[in-house]
């Protein structure tokens, strides 16, 4: 099933992908600072009961949180003089004092350098205390901080903690003031959500079994009621073009011009990685060969991706609810080709 409510071309790329099984639904922006160029709609938010995918459909972002929640309020906190990046955990975190993660800095979860494993979850963990606790009373540090690059999710959620801690607020309020409402993104939220009626179906094959609507897909922020600050978002594909045009902006009112200048640096340049403060950089071909080397991007678990380029004043925005059918459905290569296509300018 396809809703056509866009751009021609562009959802003709997108039902390619639908086509060659990389998703049950998708829904994608192109543009620039000065708007959105294009946008395509296609295939099914809901499959298990028949329901089109729509422009205004709400999606889990899964982790990209990370960097259009819960880093960009880090950097506007920074800004504010509320913390600095080289605070170490404990001074925000006064229960991490005596552990050796307590002296992790802020700056070494930003870029995945904290030496934390990859990922934890015990399904006995229902609340946000009993994430965090868990966390405390697992050895979760593998490597000196600062001597590897390591995506890993708990970086954020003590990232969270620490936001939290400084602040007095929850990461929701927080997302609020320095996120959502600068930008203008009137349907975004850390879930769960209350309103279920449009939001694209996801399907937990590894702990719940089962269909999710409006719950976190994630197993630490469903845990942590979309809190975790790894994960939880809720958006629209209007909303993140939003963001990401307040990020391509001179002064978009999220983050001066300063900050987004030095978040297009290398800031790992001893490590083989490419990576800026919360987001990843264009590197080989990720995104796409074409891109600058300043873009800077980010995906999701559940099939979602964010990627702007300040060289080119470019953003694309692609969101699909793959995790529906699992994992290996072939959305990485889609996703290469999608952003070939952006960069070459096939949908201006």
């Amino acid at each position: 099933m396809r809703q056509s409510n866009g751009d021609s071309s562009l959802e003709a790329v997108l039902a390619r992908g639908l086509e060659e099984g990389a998703y049950p639904g998708a829904v994608a922006a192109v543009g620039t600072a000065d708007g959105i160029e294009s946008v395509g709609v296609v295939g099914e938010r809901d499959p298990e009961r028949g329901e089109a995918m729509t422009r205004e459909t709400v999606f889990d972002g899964a982790s990209l949180t990370k960097p259009v929640v819960t880093a960009t309020t880090a950097l506007a906190l920074v800004e504010a003089g509320e913390i600095t990046l080289s605070d170490e955990l404990r001074r925000h975190v006064p229960s991490l004092d005596g552990y050796r993660r307590g002296e992790v800095r802020l700056l070494d979860l930003l870029t995945h350098t904290s030496g934390f494993q990859p990922y934890a979850f015990s399904e006995s963990w229902e609340s946000p205390s009993d994430v965090l606790e868990g966390l405390r009373n697992r050895s979760i540090l593998e490597a000196e901080p600062g001597s590897r690059n390591e995506y890993s999710c708990l970086n954020f959620v003590h990232l969270a903690e620490a936001l939290r801690g400084a602040t007095d607020a929850s990461l929701g309020e927080l997302a609020e003031w320095y996120v959502f409402g600068p930008a203008g993104m009137e349907s975004s939220g850390l879930g769960p959500l209350a309103d279920t009626s449009n939001v694209a179906a996801t399907y937990d094959h590894e702990y719940r079994d089962r269909v999710l609507r409006g719950e976190v897909h994630d197993p630490l922020g469903w845990a942590m009621n979309g809190q975790s600050g790894n994960a939880g978002l809720f958006t629209t594909v209007d909303d993140l073009a939003a963001f990401a045009r307040a990020y391509l902006a001179a002064d978009g009112g999220l983050l001066s011009p300063a900050t987004i200048e030095r978040l297009q640096d290398d800031w790992l340049s001893d490590h083989a990685t490419r990576h800026s403060l919360g987001w990843r950089l264009a590197d080989e071909t990720y995104p796409a060969p074409n891109w600058s080397r300043v873009g800077l991007g980010h995906t999701g678990y559940t099939g979602t991706s964010l990627w702007l380029d300040h060289a080119r004043d470019r953003f694309a925005v692609l969101l699909t609810n793959q995790v529906y059918e699992g994992k290996g459905t072939g959305l990485i290569r889609f996703r290469e080709r999608f952003h070939a296509m952006v960069a070459a300018g096939r949908f201006d």
